[in-house]
């Protein structure tokens, strides 16, 4: 008769862990790497050790090169990182990442396969890594995420890390095509320990876990005795995706990027990007801002009075049937249709060409949409998910941060 014991050790036996060879070979070509394109320099937290672990990974998410940067920083540990479907889904990336056993987790769906691998990994003796804000930060700011993190970290009841990326977003900004070599600061710390997670509150451990990882380059930028740096020889291409709102002849929708500028193609503000990350205006413009996140911030409180005014902001787009996520295989009767998207009460219109028919979708279930920023935006309805693809690149910000804001209004957050 098999005991309670051999029972749980026949579930932890199952448990995939990465394959200790490539983990480690990944690792120093990643150390060499990141060395030669952004100088990075480590600061580590002595108290974080392999002999006191495992330990439950957060950080703050900026890059597609947050989980490299995660592995270096807490190189002595072995990670097991919880990452979007999607990410690792690609015939050529599926393969290379196959040996670091990622954790899968799918959007729109309640993950308790994902939390049973986490909770299972962590019984065997590995650390797990993940990111509460779920989507890389559009504008280099904190995404705001709701108290699920908190609760598997109360349920965890294991030492907690954080790992802090400094120059990150500026080193691969969210509306960038490539990555810029510069210099990145990595801080590691010890943010809870198994006797603090169980003497604080639920709102305690949510509080301290969110100002952990609340980041801001362009503040540290402004510390530095000499900025870095960002190496592009088109700084500002992409950057419409996210600041897309005219400040001088109040359009949305109106800025267009080209390589060094970023200029409305209505009444001719132009602002310049240098490559330490920040903005001067062109001859003949109005300084609005000194760098992205500004514009970026100004535009969600325009685009919140916008539409308590009643001002209707909409753009043209092409919808696709993506995926079906309830257990029954229903496909809808158009798989690609196009229409018209209209910002409403709590969500988004879409107007078919055709026959007129109208989708309601809901946004602000979540505080951050799965998107490629300036590309596509996935909404869904009665359990089908639909691609978006707007005409204008910067309505699938216009979308983000709309979601964005409904979130915040739905959980009272300022």
């Amino acid at each position: 008769m098999r005991t309670e014991k051999s029972s749980d050790a026949s579930k932890q036996s199952k448990v995939r862990a990465p394959k200790r060879f490539i983990y480690r070979l990944y690792l120093a070509i990643a150390w060499i790497l990141t060395k030669l394109l952004y100088r990075v320099r480590y600061i580590r937290d002595p108290r974080i050790t392999k002999e006191d672990g495992p330990y439950f990974v957060v950080g703050n998410h900026v890059s597609y090169l947050d989980p490299i940067f995660c592995l270096l920083a807490l190189n002595q540990l072995s990670i097991r990182f919880v990452a979007g479907i999607e990410v690792t889904s690609g015939k050529l990336l599926k393969k290379l990442l196959a040996p670091l056993a990622m954790i899968p987790i799918k959007p729109f769906r309640v993950s308790y396969s994902t939390t049973r691998e986490i909770i299972a990994s962590i019984k065997s003796g590995l650390s797990v890594a993940l990111y509460p804000e779920t989507q890389r930060s559009i504008a280099g700011d904190l995404t705001p995420f709701g108290s699920s993190t908190a609760k598997l970290i109360r349920h965890l009841r294991v030492p907690v890390v954080s790992v802090f990326t400094r120059g990150g977003y500026l080193g691969w900004p969210r509306w960038a095509k490539m990555f810029r070599p510069g210099h990145v600061e990595l801080e590691t710390r010890l943010l809870f320990t198994r006797e603090e997670i169980n003497e604080l509150s639920l709102d305690e451990i949510q509080d301290r876990m969110a100002k952990a990882i609340t980041t801001e380059d362009y503040e540290w930028q402004m510390r530095r005795r000499r900025p870095v740096r960002f190496i592009s020889m088109k700084p500002a291409q992409g950057l419409a995706r996210i600041c897309h709102w005219c400040p001088a002849c109040d359009r949305p929708l109106s800025m267009e990027s080209g390589n060094r500028t970023l200029t409305c193609r209505h009444c001719g503000q132009s602002f310049c990007l240098d490559l330490t990350g920040f903005l001067t205006a062109a001859h003949g413009s109005r300084p609005f801002f000194d760098h992205p996140l500004q514009f970026v911030e100004w535009q969600r409180r325009r685009l919140a009075q916008a539409l308590e005014d009643g001002d209707i902001i909409s753009d043209r787009c092409r919808i696709e049937f993506h995926e079906n996520i309830v257990e029954n295989d229903t496909k809808p009767e158009k798989m690609m249709r196009y229409g018209i998207c209209t910002l409403v009460q709590d969500g988004l219109r879409f107007t078919d060409d055709n026959d007129h028919s109208e989708l309601h979708f809901t946004l602000g279930e979540t505080p951050a949409l799965y998107t490629s920023i300036g590309k596509f935006a996935d909404v869904s309805l009665g359990g089908i998910v639909w691609r978006l693809y707007p005409e204008s690149e910067g309505f699938t910000s216009i979308m983000t941060d709309y979601a964005r804001a409904i979130w915040k209004n739905k959980n009272s957050i300022g």
